[in-house]
């Protein structure tokens, strides 16, 4: 991701620097994946170094950022900032207005008209299982609660593919995350984008994937195509499962009313 992307419409912003260091300190490092909690540690929280490598910036410029330099800031870095803080709703729209100057809409799931109670209530029926329900684009629409304890960015980030590509603590808890995941997710893009070439949210989910992640811009020249992941065995470590890697199978349908919704059950192994 770039870290500078449009001026700040209040540039140097008093106390966003100290409220920065107030956020980044009052965390749980046994809590973020990919954090060693094993070294001993002079502060509590995060360092400034690891703030930094989970928002996909050099430690410079987050060090710069926190010392009150003036920067540029991107909606896209804000909102990881936003999840690798764990900031509530009011703590983000604080975070934005200092830092550009504007309150943004708040993070909901996305709406599909023909996702109805009798659907959320058969997402219920899949506990203890996680499931959850995307559309076209794998916005997540509908969700169990397995699903949320087992994924705590969703009210963060509510699509899949974003967060695995566009969010550095996803290659921690994806495991092999390059051959298991990136290359089949970016396949049944390809096939999406091949099946619903006019879909705007495809495209800009794939340019977003593609700019933001490097190692994603490769595998997509390989141009592999997959409809679906039904029946593939994947792993996670996750914190929910303090750090254990825990294998599932992937359950994948689609309602009859609707095919461009995918239906996914995670079966724990």
């Amino acid at each position: 991701m770039s870290e500078q992307r449009h001026e700040n419409r209040r540039p140097g912003s008093d106390g966003l620097g100290e409220l920065l260091k107030v956020w980044r300190e009052r965390l749980d490092p046994s809590r973020i994946p990919g954090i060693d909690t094993t070294r001993r540690r002079l502060k509590p929280g995060l360092t400034q170094a690891e703030v930094a490598a989970l928002t996909s910036v050099s430690i410079s410029w987050y060090r710069t950022l926190e010392t009150g330099g003036q920067r540029q800031f991107s909606d896209d870095f804000l909102q990881k900032l936003v999840m690798t803080l764990r900031l509530d709703e009011t703590e983000r729209a604080l975070l934005f207005q200092m830092a550009v100057g504007y309150t943004p809409a708040p993070v909901t799931l996305a709406t599909d008209t023909s996702v109805d109670e009798h659907m959320q209530d058969l997402l219920d029926q899949m506990l203890p299982h996680p499931a959850y329900i995307s559309n076209l684009s794998w916005d997540i629409v509908a969700h169990n609660s397995p699903q949320e304890s087992w994924f705590p960015w969703l009210p963060y980030e509510p699509n899949m593919m974003r967060w695995a590509f566009l969010y550095p603590e996803a290659q921690e808890q994806l495991v092999n995350w390059r051959d298991d995941w990136a290359r089949p997710f970016l396949a049944q893009i390809h096939y999406a984008l091949g099946m619903h070439p006019e879909s705007e949210g495809l495209q800009k989910l794939r340019d977003d994937i593609l700019t933001g992640n490097p190692v994603a811009a490769g595998l997509w020249e390989e141009r592999r195509t997959q409809v679906h992941p039904d029946g593939n065995v994947r792993r996670f470590k996750l914190p929910h499962h303090g750090g254990e890697v825990v294998s599932v199978r992937i359950m994948a349908m689609a309602p009859m009313s609707n095919p461009d919704l995918r239906f996914i059950v995670l079966k724990r192994l």
